[in-house]
């Protein structure tokens, strides 16, 4: 089965919001033990949606679209496709009744069968949407068939769950083949310094058991082998034998994670695990590590809170940061980091306290001290261990990147309790 998706709006090519459903197709895919063959992204326009479809129904056997369904004048996809398949836009009490059922589930009155919900183009099934109003569609055309869901990722991805193997499986018979993708998380090594100097030989070693990628983020990269099998003893024993690969490699040092969780949840997770309390004082950081760590459900267990330090007279009232320290190394220092972690441990009793300080720019720097200087303090157990750090980008991305380290020398401190 080739599976192709045309991912349709506006608001996505101008930037205006991510693109959601390409990631939330492939996780939902390999599930099943598939692949996503193409994607394209197309505005809201009928003859760039035409173009789309032609592509992809010429690549695959079934096509699948995201947006463009809703009620207002600029979701014009349903409209497209039926002039794309030359079939006319039609009343349906199939979908009068779909639609009904979709309001109905969150207490809403439909309008109507003059509501354009209730039209479809002939031929098409409509179907129910669990998490949202409008229904997706379904039909065969030249013996391919196309699926087509909501933009909004929730609805779009509960389209996938309830009606993708439904629909599909009376025309198809889904493969045995296995696919399964190992995923290492390596941090503080490029990727070009990975793969040129640390180990020079680990894509060829690890391309003997499936296909390699190497994706680099925030202060790390992600090393991935897709691996295919036949059987699930072939699978297991294929995935042995790569992570004998990272085991017997240089770059072993560096990872910290096999898997696919963010690093706020694998921190959140092993200090929940190990009971340990853990708190920040951050100021160029502006709260980033405190967010990124609430956003992770559980979190409550084990993060006792944050301050906020941003201005110098906060980290003098609130951390007991000494005023002489701000005038002789400045407020992007070691030793105002150490103050900052010290005066926090005072405040927030946790067992680990770690401040961030320093320059996400594009003011601020100095020669001495230049925008992307970060420095950090680590206390544990009253005593206190500092960091500084340089790094390039904007200040969004310093941020992270700030953020980023501060989470690693967190999960360093973590690690060191068994």
């Amino acid at each position: 089965m080739k599976i192709g998706l045309l991912i349709i709006g506006n608001e996505i090519l101008e930037g205006k919001i991510n693109d959601a459903n390409t990631r939330q197709l492939s996780l939902f895919l390999k599930e099943k033990h598939l692949e996503l063959k193409s994607t394209y992204t197309v505005k809201d326009d009928p003859e760039a949606i035409h173009q789309g479809l032609a592509t992809l129904f010429d690549e695959c056997n079934v096509v699948v679209t995201s947006g463009g369904l809703g009620p207002t004048k600029d979701d014009i996809t349903k409209e497209s496709i039926a002039s794309f398949l030359g079939r006319k836009i039609q009343f349906a009490q199939s979908s009068l009744e779909v639609a009904e059922k979709n309001y109905l589930r969150f207490n809403r009155v439909f309008a109507g069968k003059d509501h354009g919900y209730s039209f479809l183009p002939e031929g098409f099934l409509a179907l129910e949407n669990s998490t949202g109003f409008a229904p997706g569609l379904f039909t065969e055309h030249q013996g391919k068939y196309l699926l087509c869901g909501p933009g909004v990722p929730r609805e779009f991805k509960s389209l996938l769950e309830d009606h993708f193997v439904s629909r599909l499986k009376p025309h198809f018979s889904f493969s045995n083949e296995l696919i399964e993708s190992v995923t290492v998380k390596t941090k503080r090594v490029p990727e070009e310094q990975i793969f040129g100097e640390v180990d020079p030989s680990l894509w060829d070693k690890l391309a003997v058991f499936g296909t390699v990628s190497s994706l680099p983020n925030v202060l790390g990269v992600d090393i991935g082998v897709k691996i295919k099998a036949k059987t699930k003893e072939e699978l297991e024993s294929n995935k042995k034998k790569i992570l004998e690969i990272f085991n017997h490699s240089p770059i072993k040092k560096s990872i910290w994670q096999i898997g696919n969780q963010t690093l706020e949840e694998f921190v959140v997770r092993m200090a929940n695990q190990k009971k340990i309390t853990y708190s920040f004082a951050e100021s160029c950081t502006g709260g980033l590590c405190s967010n990124r760590i609430t956003n992770i459900s559980g979190s409550s267990e084990t993060f006792l809170g944050s301050i906020i330090s941003y201005a110098e007279s906060v980290k003098e009232n609130l951390l007991q940061v000494k005023s002489e320290s701000l005038k002789k190394y400045g407020a992007v220092s070691t030793q105002v980091a150490k103050e900052m972690s010290k005066g926090l441990s005072q405040k927030i009793a946790a067992q680990i306290c770690i401040s961030i300080t320093g320059f996400a720019g594009p003011g601020g720097g100095t020669n001495e001290v230049p925008v992307g200087t970060a420095c950090f303090g680590v206390t544990r157990n009253g005593e206190t261990t500092t960091h500084s750090i340089q790094y390039p980008g904007d200040r969004e991305l310093l941020k992270m990147r700030f953020s980023q380290m501060a989470l690693f020398l967190l999960l360093e401190e973590l690690e060191k309790t068994t």
